[in-house]
């Protein structure tokens, strides 16, 4: 067996009214509540979840302008607000976009330098962030638990990433009754990017024997559960389950890192504006294909924690094409506005990943991405 590390250094709350012991969970930590800014989008604010804060602690400030896919230019903005309140704690709520965009700026109020300088930098922080709890409301990107944030540089058409030991929350509050009041066919988008984690990181070749734990459990869990969330949203059980498979699935990937499908997923979010959850929904399956035989053992790993009795491989990927239909997937890129004149940039922009690509089963060309492409271009 080779050998493998696993860091995860975030306090996780799991379970139902777990919010409400915010402020318990906070003394038990050691954690300086004098100064809280609360980071968030209008949502958290329309559902109380903000004005519940406001009563527990003494000094909170709000910040909600959170937007989807938060940019570089934002991150910046927010930062030199948030700076000029000097926080002793962050607390983040919402989806993956507020938790994302708060761990960012925990890092940059005690580390000097512009947000630039830290994008794609291996352990881009030197000193400890400003201690943040993340509270999710969606089901999906599992970035309470993972050292990852991700923002959008639109100036170059790619998401830009900051990794660091740092981003990890020191406490994260999982909370299935936050989930309730979203639609379905944000439970469908969130819950789909989770599954893709799950699955991203389980063909990895740094996939460890505590990765393949969590990624297989998270798959069996979304699977059977996030038809019954998305049919009927008030169903709490299903929302515990899926939130659970989606806090897997970030432990997952800060083990054993995304893949190519995400990879594309980002370049099609920043250049159509497409949910991220539908983006990875457009190249699962196509990447799997890709993979083929290359990652045979883990695809029909996948099948089964699916409840896809075939040693098919090519019979999993298409059930789990008709899973992702389910959930109103398009069968190609033309409804999200891709044509054929976008495929020369595509490929220009997922060329310059190629050095998040030696964790894959198989290693595309920029041919293999042309194609993958095409494929998805066809008309049916």
């Amino acid at each position: 067996m080779k050998t493998f590390k696993h860091y995860m250094p975030t306090k996780v709350i799991f379970g139902r009214k777990t919010f409400v012991k915010i402020k318990d969970e906070c003394e038990s930590k050691g954690l300086d509540t004098s100064r809280i800014a609360v980071i968030c989008g209008k949502s958290a604010i329309r559902h109380g979840y903000v004005d519940f804060i406001k009563k527990q602690f003494n000094t909170v400030k709000i910040f909600s302008d959170v937007m989807p896919d938060p940019s570089v230019e934002l991150a910046k903005k927010l930062t030199e607000k948030v700076k000029n309140f000097n926080p002793s704690l962050i607390v983040a709520i919402g989806g993956g976009s507020a938790i994302d965009l708060a761990k960012v700026i925990s890092g940059l109020l005690t580390n000097e330098g512009d947000v630039e300088e830290f994008i794609g930098v291996p352990e881009c922080f030197k000193n400890p962030s400003v201690p943040l709890i993340a509270i999710p409301t969606t089901s999906g990107s599992g970035s309470e638990v993972t050292p990852y944030a991700v923002l959008t540089n639109k100036k170059e058409w790619k998401k830009a990433p900051l990794i660091s030991s740092y981003l990890f929350p020191a406490v994260a509050i999982d909370d299935p009754e936050l989930t309730i009041t979203m639609p379905p066919h944000v439970t469908a988008n969130t819950g789909i990017d989770a599954l893709t984690h799950c699955i991203e990181a389980f063909v990895s070749k740094r996939a460890t024997p505590v990765s393949k734990l969590y990624s297989i459990e998270g798959i069996r869990l979304i699977a059977n559960y996030l038809p019954k969330a998305f049919g009927n949203p008030r169903d709490i059980e299903a929302r515990e389950k899926i939130m659970l498979g989606s806090l897997f699935g970030g432990m997952a990937i800060t083990d054993a890192g995304a893949g190519l499908v995400h990879t594309l997923a980002h370049i099609l979010g920043v250049m159509y504006d497409i949910p991220h959850g539908l983006a990875n929904a457009m190249f699962l399956t196509p990447v799997l294909e890709f993979y083929g035989f290359s990652a045979k053992d883990e695809i029909l790993s996948i099948g089964t924690a699916m409840g896809i009795n075939s040693n098919d491989i090519y019979e999993v990927i298409r059930k789990l094409e008709e899973f992702l239909r389910f959930f109103g997937k398009p069968e190609t890129l033309r409804p999200l506005g891709v044509n054929e004149d976008d495929i020369g940039n595509f490929v220009s922009l997922a060329m310059t990943k190629k050095f998040l690509m030696t964790n894959l089963p198989r290693i595309p060309s920029e041919k293999d991405i042309r194609i993958i492409l095409e494929k998805l271009l066809k008309n049916s």
